[in-house]
């Protein structure tokens, strides 16, 4: 085998372990405090370490996975505590941009967004399983970013992409089945329609509702992965583990 067509083999090994993982522990699958060690998922996925310890390293900085004092990898658990908070700050900047983006918005910015997202309901119906993945939380952040950019407050869009990047481990858990991304995508629609039409208090509203409906979503299914991560794990947590649940942030 080349060179070329090893690394290429690598980076799909690496890619393939990635999602497995990061599926089972959207799904609570692996047990609160468990370590998890490249030697036996290795022989797990009957692959060699270097793709696991690329998976590894991609799901610890995507915030799925957080390394314990002793240089160890384990699930992160989901800090409910602070989603609220971070939800309530999300509401207030989405209704602002909303408002601002249907009364004075950049239109060829925002018809670009509807052109896009009509596109991807086509898609949706013809061919669902190019959809059908937790990555397709990233298509969300970036129609809500788009719309505050096209709010024209610059600020106001900084401060939403990072509030994003904060609970984007959490809001993953929103698009695992194929009723949330369905109906993402005819809010969305709903959303950009009423924004193009000026409507600023119907767009406003209308994007509170659907930022709420996410935010009951998302706590959910948060609360079914914990109980089946903390039933599956063994009655004595490592100390690790049993300090998460309280001190890990939705970062």
């Amino acid at each position: 085998m080349s060179g070329g067509a090893a690394a290429a083999g690598s980076v799909s090994q690496a890619e393939r372990v990635y999602t497995e993982i990061r599926d089972r522990l959207l799904a609570g699958e692996l047990p609160a405090g468990e370590r998890l060690v490249e030697v036996q998922l290795a022989a797990e996925y009957a692959t060699s370490r270097t793709p696991v310890r690329e998976a590894l390293r991609r799901l610890e900085g995507d915030g799925h996975l957080v390394r314990d004092p002793a240089g160890g990898l384990r699930p992160r658990l989901p800090d409910v505590r602070t989603m609220q908070e971070v939800y309530d700050v999300r509401l207030a900047l989405e209704e602002l941009t909303a408002r601002r983006a249907s009364t004075g918005g950049d239109r060829e910015l925002l018809e670009a967004v509807q052109h896009d997202w009509l596109a991807l309901r086509a898609q949706w119906r013809t061919a669902p399983e190019t959809l059908r993945t937790p990555d397709f939380v990233h298509r969300d952040e970036s129609f809500h970013e788009r719309i505050a950019g096209a709010s024209g407050n610059a600020t106001a869009t900084r401060m939403l992409r990072a509030t994003n990047e904060r609970i984007r481990v959490l809001r993953i858990h929103d698009f695992t089945e194929d009723e949330r991304i369905g109906a993402t995508i005819a809010e969305h629609l709903e959303i950009i329609d009423l924004v193009l039409a000026g409507d600023a208090d119907a767009s406003a509203a209308f994007m509170r509702a659907h930022v709420q409906r996410s935010a009951l979503v998302v706590r959910e299914r948060v609360g079914e992965t914990l109980a089946r991560m903390f039933s599956a794990a063994p009655e004595a947590l490592p100390p690790v583990a049993a300090r998460a649940g309280g001190a890990t942030r939705s970062e």
